[in-house]
């Protein structure tokens, strides 16, 4: 593979990362940024201590990606969505509960809801 090619590549699933809002974004963050450089920070050290310190830098941000994962996989998988579809899910809730909402692009709007029926308790993330 050539340099421009890999150059492509990688911009692209910067894009994509960017553009697809969850909860992994940060550890997905870090994972490209932090194991690349410390994986070559501890090929390039010499036989010091360095080198098994920057290798555990660069491994653990994968395996902490993997672990929180898990987590929210089974402790709250919807974390997982995109941000777009968790506002399309509280739409469709709002609107099943009697709502008059109103449907948006949340890429383009902020999602708002116009009349609440009597006694609707709405709430953040429970």
């Amino acid at each position: 593979m050539r340099l421009d090619n890999f150059v492509k590549a990688a911009t692209a699933r910067v894009e994509t990362v960017r553009v697809v809002g969850t909860a992994m974004n940060p550890a997905l963050w870090l994972v490209g940024l932090v194991t690349p450089l410390a994986l070559l920070l501890s090929f390039l050290a010499g036989d010091s201590w360095l080198r098994p310190a920057m290798f555990f830098v660069g491994v653990a941000p994968p395996g902490l990606a993997m672990i929180a994962y898990f987590l929210f996989l089974f402790r709250d998988p919807d974390r997982l969505q995109s941000e777009e579809y968790r506002i399309r899910q509280r739409e469709l809730i709002i609107y099943e509960k009697g709502a008059n909402a109103e449907i948006v692009n949340p890429a383009r709007e902020t999602p708002r809801v116009e009349h609440l029926p009597r006694g609707f308790v709405g709430g953040g993330d429970q």
